[in-house]
């Protein structure tokens, strides 16, 4: 049986779908704009598969692979990356390994912001382009839908 386009497959509730994704980019864009930077956005699902990703006219070549390991980091992690950056401070070593190993890549600079539906983690979004750091942080939160997330203990 043909399922009606636009419906999730069946026993994928909560995954992370491309018209979602697309509206965390358009949002992301925004903020982008009117802070007044070119930056690349990706979106990956709960899996670190990536689901889409956008370059701004004037952004670096580079901001998009940057972008997609920030959104990798963080539903790796399930965390923010700027979590992730103030764990890592203090733990160099562990997250260099991290970020070398297998075929995902992991930038834990600030950027990075967890994609919640229903509490849950279904993705993550990623930004780079916007220096300082602080700005990647905003566009993301921004793009992610201000997610209220609890600060792990560590």
């Amino acid at each position: 049986m043909k399922r009606p386009a636009g419906q999730p497959v069946e026993g994928t509730s909560g995954a992370l779908r491309l018209d979602r994704a697309v509206r965390c980019i358009e949002s992301g864009i925004a903020k982008a704009r009117e802070l007044g930077f070119q930056v690349a956005i990706a979106v990956v699902d709960a899996g670190g598969h990536l689901v889409a990703t956008h370059r701004m006219d004037g952004a670096l070549w580079v901001t998009p692979d940057i972008a997609r390991a920030k959104a990798n980091a963080t539903v790796a992690f399930r965390a923010s990356t700027e979590e992730l950056e103030e764990r890592f401070t203090r733990r160099l070593l562990f997250a260099e390994n991290v970020a070398a190993m297998g075929q995902h890549q992991f930038v834990f600079g600030k950027g990075g912001i967890p994609i919640l539906e229903g509490g849950e983690i279904v993705g993550g979004v990623g930004v780079s382009g916007a220096v300082p750091a602080e700005n990647d942080h905003l566009i993301a939160d921004a793009a992610a839908g201000h997610p209220v997330l609890p600060r792990r203990q560590h």
